[in-house]
């Protein structure tokens, strides 16, 4: 097979891949938007004040006090001094082991997500939840959950990161590890009382459609940027 054959088929495969990949992150940002869009609706209505409230009563009363400690711990995990060094070392080896679009999406998502989701606090402006004193307490406005849209944009991807590289049992070790945590941080959050669940819900979904459409917009520049310099 000659050389121009063998670049045909690597490019062919090569946008099977960017396609496929643009495909998956398109149904994401469109399922996460149409879910946000009703959850803030109901949210904006009064329909989840009644189960919100339910469930964040219900969490007080059936997990054990002994969890107060490692949940304390855990919802640290989400406040910008300890994200931002976290962030700034996972780029830094992304980049040293050359996997630069990985670096690249980190640095993107994280801050973007962030503002993101501030922007949104300030727009819906709702109060925290004041059903229990846990002894803890939380600034700003509650809908959607910043700890939430961190944990997603933060730790899943970069769990998603780690496990697509590794093989075997590994991979899932590691996938399973980065899920629970994503869910501890949220759920450490309506454990404390500074959250409803349909403000860990929707920093989820935020995160979720900010972290795919950064990385469709990453994977499109990255592929005209392979064609130019075939080209």
């Amino acid at each position: 097979m000659d050389r121009k054959n063998i670049v045909r088929r690597a490019s062919r495969h090569l946008w099977l891949a960017v396609t496929f990949e643009l495909v998956a992150g398109s149904l994401i940002s469109l399922g996460a938007l149409w879910a946000f869009a009703g959850l803030s609706e109901e949210v904006l209505e009064g329909e989840t004040a009644r189960l919100d409230t339910a469930l964040l009563l219900w969490i007080h009363s059936t997990f054990p006090g002994w969890l107060d400690a490692p949940l304390r711990l855990v919802t640290t995990l989400g406040y910008p001094w300890v994200v931002v060094p976290l962030l700034l070392l996972a780029a830094y080896a992304f980049y040293r082991k050359d996997l630069k679009l990985s670096a690249t999406l980190l640095l993107v998502s994280v801050p973007g997500a962030a503002i993101l989701g501030t922007a949104l606090k300030s727009l819906y402006g709702r109060a925290r939840p004041e059903l229990f004193d846990s002894g803890y307490e939380a600034p700003f406005f509650s809908f959607p959950s910043g700890h939430a849209i961190t944990a997603v944009s933060f730790y899943g991807v970069l769990t998603l990161f780690t496990a697509r590289r590794l093989k075997g049992w590994h991979r899932w070790i590691v996938a399973a590890a980065g899920a629970v945590l994503v869910l501890l941080i949220g759920f450490s959050r309506l454990y404390l009382g500074v959250h409803y669940p349909s403000d860990v819900l929707a920093g989820y979904l935020v995160a979720a459609l900010w972290v795919a459409t950064v990385g469709m917009a990453l994977t499109l520049w990255r592929s005209l940027r392979d064609v130019g310099r075939r080209g």
